[in-house]
């Protein structure tokens, strides 16, 4: 840890002890251009977008439709105690596989599962991808990634943020996100260089301890809460913690472009080489023809 706390020690002294100020609201603009969001992600700027899924085949998503569908289907998904995100800075995420159904029925009798899921789009649940298309901001892009999420209420995310850039579609129920800019990282207490969690935080933005960490005083969370149908931009490397205020179902594509891909390229051939993540869950599944149940 004292390698990060020295490193974010010299970025705090460039900025002469207080962070550069964030936006206190977000933009919400309607399908813009791609020469438009071209110049949002040359800012790195976050948005709303809307009128994004209006050309969708299903616009009408319920918990009852996917259970129909893929109710007998293993579904990759992480553990949660109280309803918040396990992870530890030794092991960082770890996966297990879920039958769906059941992880559905324990949501529809009011229970909350010791589960929050997260399957990855092209791999679990690729049959998705014929009705939420690829937004045409990232069509293109050489390196990209899904993931379905579904939770019970008030599941939860530790602060972190992710390298890749990301457009998150809110398609049941609501969440809310605190978010802050990259530049705020020297006041958020992020974990350390070594260990597996590098991206993640100490800090809670939900319930700020400031005795423990009074740096984070001097930085302020923009609140978006996202209602079904929305859908948000979020640049590389902007902290964001999340909450399902409602039973909750969310699709989001993570992509790299430029000098970015190659950087996402090689920390996602480290995981699967390692076997971290939802890679090495993936590889055992795999191995016994089990992979997504099919």
């Amino acid at each position: 840890m004292a390698g990060r706390a020295a490193f974010d020690a010299i970025l705090r002294t460039i900025h002469r002890g207080l962070p550069p100020p964030q936006p206190q609201s977000l933009e919400r603009l309607l399908r813009p251009s791609l020469e438009r969001f071209a110049a949002l992600r040359q800012k790195a700027t976050p948005v709303l977008l809307d009128g994004l899924m209006a050309d969708w085949p299903n616009r009408k998503w319920s918990l009852a439709g996917l259970r129909e569908r893929f109710g007998d289907r293993l579904i990759s998904a992480i553990p949660t105690t109280n309803g918040r995100l396990n992870s530890d800075i030794r092991t960082g995420v770890q996966f297990e596989a879920i039958r769906f159904a059941d992880y559905v029925d324990q949501i529809e009798r009011g229970e909350r599962p010791d589960y929050y899921l997260a399957a990855p789009g092209d791999v679990w649940v690729p049959e998705l991808k014929q009705e939420i298309r690829t937004p045409e901001y990232c069509r293109d892009a050489p390196w990209q990634n899904s993931r379905l999420w579904v939770s019970a209420p008030d599941t939860s995310a530790p602060l972190h943020r992710d390298v890749a850039e990301n457009i998150f579609f809110q398609l049941v129920g609501r969440k809310r996100f605190f978010l802050y800019a990259p530049a705020a990282s020297p006041w958020l207490y992020s974990n350390g260089f070594r260990s597996a969690l590098p991206n993640y935080t100490q800090f809670d933005p939900e319930t700020p301890d400031y005795d423990r960490f009074p740096l984070s005083r001097h930085v302020e969370p923009i609140e978006v809460i996202l209602e079904p149908g929305d859908a948000i931009y979020l640049p590389s490397r902007w902290w964001h913690q999340v909450r399902s205020l409602d039973i909750s179902v969310s699709f989001n594509f993570w992509w790299a472009q430029g000098l970015l891909a190659p950087i996402v390229k090689a920390a996602e051939f480290v995981k699967r080489t390692r076997g971290l993540e939802i890679y090495g869950l993936e590889a055992k599944l795999r191995a016994s023809g089990k992979l997504g149940g099919r």
